[in-house]
């Protein structure tokens, strides 16, 4: 598994994401025409200290209205919050994440060509670099 497999299955998997997206979770960019509320994530950068990798990833919340959008962003912060007792922490379908943390959250951004809102939240994933197959 890796990072971007991680992040997908984790809001694959979170039902007060899947409720508002259904199965409209992409990686890479937002396909063109794609019906929203959607999510695409893509990787900003990684970093290598030590063993360990931090890989940072956006993640854009987008819907048709701004409360949605905010809606959604905060469902998606909500899992990757970076707390031990909850978030993404552990082990996940066999990828060991050290720390998963918001970076970034840059509010809300509209996009005149499409006539729609966007939430990009910034997350970290932390993990060991043996643990990326």
């Amino acid at each position: 598994m890796t990072p971007y497999d991680l992040i997908g299955y984790a809001m694959a998997q979170t039902s007060t994401i899947t409720s508002i997206v259904s199965t409209r979770i992409y990686h890479g960019d937002r396909p063109k025409g794609k019906t929203v509320p959607c999510i695409n994530f893509f990787e900003l950068n990684t970093t290598r200290y030590m063993g360990m990798e931090t890989s940072i990833y956006s993640i854009n919340c987008r819907a048709n209205n701004s409360g949605q959008a905010r809606d959604l962003a905060r469902e998606v912060i909500n899992l990757f919050d970076g707390s031990s007792s909850n978030g993404v922490y552990g082990e996940f379908n066999g990828f060991s994440v050290a720390r998963g943390s918001l970076q970034n959250d840059a509010g809300l951004v509209t996009e005149p060509t499409d006539n729609i809102y966007n939430a990009p939240i910034d997350i970290a994933i932390v993990y060991a670099t043996d643990t990326v197959t």
